[in-house]
Order: C-alpha cells, then structure tokens, then sequence
C-alpha cells in the first residue's frame, strides 16, 4: 500500500493587513467513527486525479493525535476547486496503511464522499468535491 511520509502542520503568524473583505473558502472535514486512541490519523488533501492516484505530492498533509469519537478539521486556505481527501488511522505508528495477505487494509481507512472502491481504492470521480464558499466533509471510516 502507499506509504504516507510523516510531515506535522505548523501554523506561523504573520500580520495580515485587509483593505477589503475578502470571500474564503472554508472546508470543514469531520472524520468520524473512530474507535481507539492508539497511533495517529493521516489526512491528506488532494486537487487533482495525478495527486489522488500518488504521481505528484498531495496538496495538504496532516498528522493528529487518534481520540476515539469524531475529530474535525478546518482550512481556510484552499483556493476554489475540485478536491479528494483521504485518511488513514494509523493504529502501529509505522506510516503505512497495513493489508493482509490478500491486500485488503487492516488499519482504518476513508475517503471523502465516503467513496470505496471495489478489489482497491475509490475512483477520483466518486471522491473528489467542489470546494466554493463553505463545505463539510464527513467521513466515516471504515475498519
């Protein structure tokens, strides 16, 4: 399964000087369904087919704390556009989504639109959102 690197977000400030309000787009991901507290969830937000298929680097990465309930995530950053995103829970810490012997995950995974695929991943089509103005994603994961 692909691998997921281990980038943490930092936040910086740095003065913002507005001369007029400005429209943001505001995505809001509620990644539910989460049963234990051991290891760590990976999201990654992805804008286009070539980074929801793993030919280019993903537009966004984010590693959290794993907490049994729901954890939500917000960004304001994003410009307008079609987006997909994809969280694992990485239960062992090793930075990888664990399958069996026949490939199938054995960690909790996701997609947005809750999109699975059959015998692999969901398709870009069946994941990926218009992101204008204010979204929310919910995203059960699967275990």
């Amino acid at each position: 399964m692909r691998k997921f690197k281990s980038i943490l977000c930092t936040a910086s400030l740095l003065p913002i000087v507005w001369t007029m309000p400005v429209a943001a787009n505001s995505l809001t991901i509620a990644i539910e369904n989460i049963e234990q507290n051991e290891g760590k969830i990976m999201l990654q937000i992805l804008s286009g087919e070539a980074e929801f298929e793993g030919r280019t680097e993903p537009t966004a990465r984010m590693i959290l704390r794993a907490r049994p309930g729901q954890i939500r995530i917000s960004t304001s950053s994003l410009p307008e556009g079609h987006y997909a995103v994809r969280v694992m829970h990485d239960i062992n810490n090793n930075d990888e989504l664990d399958t069996n012997y026949v490939g199938l995950p054995t960690e909790p995974y996701a997609f947005s639109n809750n999109a699975f695929g059959n015998f692999g991943p969901p398709r870009w089509k069946d994941a990926k959102f218009w992101l204008s103005g204010s979204v929310v994603q919910k995203i059960n994961l699967i275990h």
